[in-house]
């Protein structure tokens, strides 16, 4: 594990990172599982728009969404009491299970390719044509959290002076044909800390990630797009626009779309 110190805004930080030649994985693991908590405090921050129905249906039910996604998703339009969706789109890691079924409904795919992602990554979409729901859109997220091969493979965490977690970030890298790529799982900040933690841990990561040989980092967000445009990321398929927001200093709602993101990053000096 390398530790460093970084003056922000006054205050003063430890940067400690590690990966598969300074931790076990099982540390990983602790890390990745310590973050995401945090970023799951900081996301009841932003709240869901009121034209999308989001949806995350159990994977793990027998007969459920994935063993009939066309059943499921008729259900779910039938339970709108008239109001329906003009537009539906799944954003899965079991697109070679419900791909099939919904290639043959009139979805339109597309793959997602993350090498060091979970694989079989697709959207699919469908505009339905309803009237009474033209305004409104069903999301559904079907994602195996647990796939093995996203399992973290490197992690930071930035601690304030008391020792305290104040953010991090962990993810998974793989080579594929002579290149490195990474998978940033999750990226995430403590609240009220000093203007540009979040652009100096980004930088601290792409240092990281960059001295790993990593040439390419792919990442997914419905509420930290600009963020990410920031530090050089490019959208590549844009999904639910206005799918989450937050209130602006003045009061009214920062919109945030469902995108996926990759960048490109600068070989080492």
């Amino acid at each position: 594990m390398s530790v460093e110190t970084l003056e922000i805004g006054g205050q003063r930080f430890t940067l400690e990172t590690l990966n598969l030649a300074t931790a076990t994985r099982t540390r990983l693991d602790e890390v990745a599982a310590e973050l995401f908590g945090l970023f799951l405090a900081r996301e009841e921050e932003f709240g869901f728009s009121p034209d999308v129905v989001t949806e995350y249906p159990d994977v793990a039910v027998k007969g459920g969404f994935l063993d009939d996604p066309l059943g499921h998703i008729a259900a779910r339009r039938h339970a709108a009491e008239g109001q329906d969706f003009g537009r539906i789109v799944i954003l899965t890691t079991y697109a070679d299970r419900i791909g099939p079924a919904l290639g043959a409904a009139g979805y339109a795919a597309t793959p997602i390719v993350m090498p060091a992602g979970p694989d079989h990554t697709a959207a699919f979409s469908l505009d339905t044509g309803s009237i009474t729901g033209q305004d409104r859109t069903l999301y559904l997220e079907a994602v195996n959290e647990a796939d093995e091969k996203i399992r973290p493979s490197f992690a930071l965490r930035l601690l304030d002076q008391t020792g305290a977690l104040a953010g991090g970030a962990c993810g998974s890298v793989h080579d594929l044909d002579g290149h490195r790529y990474a998978y940033l799982a999750t990226m995430t900040l403590a609240g009220g800390l000093p203007p540009t933690t979040g652009t100096r841990l980004g930088q601290a990561l792409w240092q990281a990630l960059a001295r790993d040989g990593v040439r390419t980092v792919h990442l997914g967000t419905q509420t930290a797009g600009p963020f990410y445009e920031r530090l050089g990321f490019r959208t590549t398929l844009r999904l639910v626009p206005r799918l989450r927001f937050r209130s602006g200093p003045d009061g009214q709602p920062v919109w945030h779309d469902l995108v996926m993101m990759a960048c490109d990053l600068p070989a080492p000096h």
